[in-house]
């Protein structure tokens, strides 16, 4: 059995994939701008990559809770695009090496885990308040 154009591209996976290219460029520059920010405001550009980290996380919990999944153009554009660009883990990455070669290791272990630690927290909770259960409403 053979695959036509049509079954890999269609529709939806055009609107998937252009809503991420336009997500992810106004991410980036989002980030970019963020991280900039905390560099030269307080020479810590390690506190712009956790804020953007953490605003991404914000960003795709409030997509899953809200059901926006479920729209391919949505998904591309807020999921895969914006919170893709905006957030930067690999910058994370880079700053804990840089906090290691300094051998300052009380900010490197404080920092991976709580980077991670609340990554999950803003996600489960923004997940649970946006399903309603900040109403009492059964989703």
């Amino acid at each position: 059995m053979f695959l036509a154009a049509g079954d890999i591209f269609d529709f939806d996976f055009a609107m998937n994939f252009g809503g991420a290219i336009v997500g992810a460029a106004i991410g980036s520059v989002v980030r970019d701008r963020v991280v900039h920010f905390a560099r030269e405001r307080w020479e810590r550009a390690d506190l712009g990559v956790l804020a953007v980290n953490l605003a991404a996380c914000v960003v795709v919990a409030l997509v899953f809770a809200c059901g926006a999944a479920a729209s391919s153009a949505l998904h591309g554009l807020l999921v895969l695009g914006f919170a893709g660009g905006l957030s930067t883990w690999s910058s994370l990455a880079v700053d804990v090496a840089g906090m290691i070669r300094e051998r300052r290791w009380k900010r490197v272990a404080l920092h991976i885990p709580v980077a991670f630690a609340c990554a999950v927290a803003i996600f489960l909770a923004i997940s649970w308040l946006a399903s309603g259960h900040s109403q009492g409403v059964n989703p």
